[in-house]
């Protein structure tokens, strides 16, 4: 519901221009007095009282509006607003009379009321926003009511839900293990604590839940958390513990080998500050922390912020750049999987009432765009928030008390999002890095890139085990590339099936030691058909190359160009020595000194597969880095 202020500010100045009952005024001191010590029946009883004594004084009918607003009783307050239009009332009625009306979901009577203040000379500047943004979410509703989407949200079952409050959930790229928050209203309000579920594949039915081990559980409140993609850390929301930096502080606890959770630690001065810091979400690849900070929960002016990790470190959070925040409220924000997605709770965007859910995609520059509505009824004129979208993409999670299926407060659900707010299926990749020759692991950068969109990156690093791990958006074709001092360039590419998102595509590795006479395929260099012009894929891994050959500086390479048996001889020859060419070219377009390399065309003379289908013409069209 709409968060009503109090009037009474208002009252004096229009009292001051009223000749009102001296007895009529006493009783309204008193209601005044009553209403500070939170006394509404008593303080209701003296302004019938003074009204009683002057059914003209208009101040009398604003307060028990403002009372009855109190007290929830919305159509009380509409009768007091509307019998004080029978006598000399004041200009700002009608922004009183319109705001009521829009909180009780009466969107098309609201407006009139709204644009007549707005249009009084005394209106007040400073709710001329605020009333903009009334108008427009009405108009909104009006329309949203008139095309309501597909909606079947389903209860996710008697082993999540119980008849206390289940929320602000959470899931693994796999789609295997959810967590979410669970407290107890009886006794103790404030201990919050997570708990855990999983299945064997997404759409099996989940397991009895249960509170997650370790250390990570206190007896304070663990509030709103998210969990990384690869589900070995928890980031979370955590107030009033000593090592805090204000009322509430972000946290972040790690799974340890024997699958308990370690004590958490504060993620500090980066992120946390002296004001409010929750509902945390972290970036599939574990590099962008996005979360809400406001002076406190209910700050009406919170925004959503993000850091990045260097290194070993948060940059300072700064607010979000784009379209997402607003003068008003933003909440729960939730980065997918795609990391190119990002849903949100806001009152501040045209929506049905309060907070509504939306979703904003990611800007070439980096930004995020114009927000959309997820429209009626998943948004309502009531409060939505803390939603999270599936793997899939189109899968969402929520916190409800509304649904008449409910166990009991707050229980979970989950529903279809409409196509147009759904985010892009993933897949993900796991691995390991090793010496080919040795067999040891090695720690190594990787990076993976869309072939389609060279701006669509992702870097990862293996550990000192060698493992890695990768979310990426699936149904695309992506580069693999891999640059070790001391070690040949690697390069893959592979294709990325919607099919694969329960299941992780396996890679290894096998990273060669430099030595003269050695050869890898440049796996991601493109050309156009029967053509030495480099197609625009090329493009990242030539980046790639040039940054091998920077870790290598004392490195000289041939780049050998080949084709495949289609063709003259004569004509293979030239066109794999022009292809090889264009490479070397490149490479001294970008800063390579030209002695360090050569070029050569094999034409169709060196196949690595007989030409015996289009796939192996395929492998033997290639271009090669020749160590010398």
């Amino acid at each position: 519901m709409l968060r009503f202020v109090c009037t009474l500010f208002l009252i004096f100045s229009f009292s001051a221009l009223q000749a009102q009952n001296k007895d009529a005024l006493e009783h309204m001191a008193k209601a005044r007095e009553y209403v500070k010590a939170q006394e509404y029946d008593r303080a209701l009883r003296e302004l019938g009282e003074a009204l009683a004594e002057d059914r003209t004084y208009v101040d009398a009918y604003l307060f028990k509006a403002d009372i009855f607003n109190r007290l929830g009783q919305a159509d009380s307050a509409l009768a007091q607003y509307e019998r004080a239009r029978n006598y000399e009332f004041p200009y700002y009625l009608d922004y009183f009379q319109g705001r009521q009306l829009y909180a009780m979901k009466r969107y098309e009577e609201c407006i009139p009321f709204l644009e007549s203040y707005l249009e009084h000379p005394r209106a007040n500047e400073r709710y001329r926003k605020e009333i903009d943004n009334m108008i427009s979410s009405a108009e909104f509703a009006i329309e949203a009511l008139k095309h309501e989407i597909a909606y079947n949200p389903i209860n996710l079952g008697n082993k999540i839900n119980t008849d206390e409050l289940e929320y602000f959930p959470s899931i693994s790229a796999d789609a295997k293990t959810l967590v979410f928050t669970h407290r107890k209203e009886n006794g103790q309000k404030l201990d919050e604590d997570f708990w855990f579920s999983t299945r064997d594949s997404s759409g099996a039915p989940w397991s009895k839940a249960q509170m997650v081990p370790g250390r990570l559980n206190t007896i304070g409140n663990e509030g709103a958390q998210s969990l990384s993609a690869d589900g070995s850390i928890i980031i979370f929301a955590a107030c009033d513990r000593p090592d805090g930096r204000g009322s509430c502080d972000i946290y972040a606890s790690f799974l340890d080998p024997n699958g308990r959770w370690t004590k958490a630690i504060n993620l500090g001065p980066a992120i946390n500050t002296v004001l409010w810091e929750s509902q945390p979400s972290i970036a599939p690849d574990g590099k962008t922390l996005y979360f809400v900070r406001g002076k406190s929960g209910n700050d009406p002016n919170m925004d959503i912020y993000y850091s990045e990790l260097e290194g070993r470190r948060w940059s300072k959070a700064q607010k979000l750049p784009g379209k997402v925040n607003t003068m008003s409220q933003e909440t729960s924000p939730f980065i997918h999987f795609d990391n190119e997605h990002l849903y949100f709770s806001s009152n501040g965007h045209p929506g049905m009432g309060d907070l509504d859910f939306f979703v904003s995609e990611r800007q070439p520059d980096g930004s995020w765009g114009e927000p959309k509505n997820l429209g009626h009824p998943i948004n309502t004129g009531y409060q939505e928030f803390s939603l999270i979208v599936a793997p899939d993409g189109k899968t969402g999670f929520f916190s409800s008390d509304a649904m008449e299926e409910g166990f009991g407060k707050l229980d979970l659900y989950e529903f279809t999002l409409p196509l147009a707010a759904q985010a892009r299926p993933i897949a993900y990749v796991e691995g390991k890095v090793i010496d080919k020759e040795t067999r040891k692991p090695l720690e190594a950068p990787l990076k993976f890139r869309d072939l389609e969109d060279s701006t669509k990156l992702v870097s990862t690093q293996s550990e000192s085990s060698g493992k890695f791990y990768a979310v990426l958006p699936a149904r695309s074709d992506y580069g693999l590339s891999v640059a070790r001092e001391g070690y040949l360039f690697y390069s893959h590419n592979f294709a990325l099936a919607e099919q694969n998102r329960e299941q992780a595509l396996q890679l290894l590795v096998e990273l060669i030691p430099v030595k003269s006479g050695q050869k890898v395929v440049l796996e991601n260099i493109f050309f156009d058909f029967d053509s030495d012009s480099l197609n625009k894929r090329s493009d990242q891994e030539l980046q790639e190359i040039y940054r091998f050959l920077s870790l290598n500086p004392k490195l000289r390479i041939r780049l050998e160009g080949h084709t495949d048996d289609q063709g003259s001889a004569a004509y293979n020859a030239k066109l794999s020595a022009s292809r090889a060419k264009a490479v070397y070219q490149r490479l001294i377009s970008m800063g390579i000194d030209k002695s360090r390399m050569e070029y050569k065309g094999l034409g169709s003379s060196s196949p690595l597969v007989p030409n015996d289908s289009e796939k192996n013409r395929a492998r033997n069209r290639r271009t090669e880095l020749h160590i010398l």
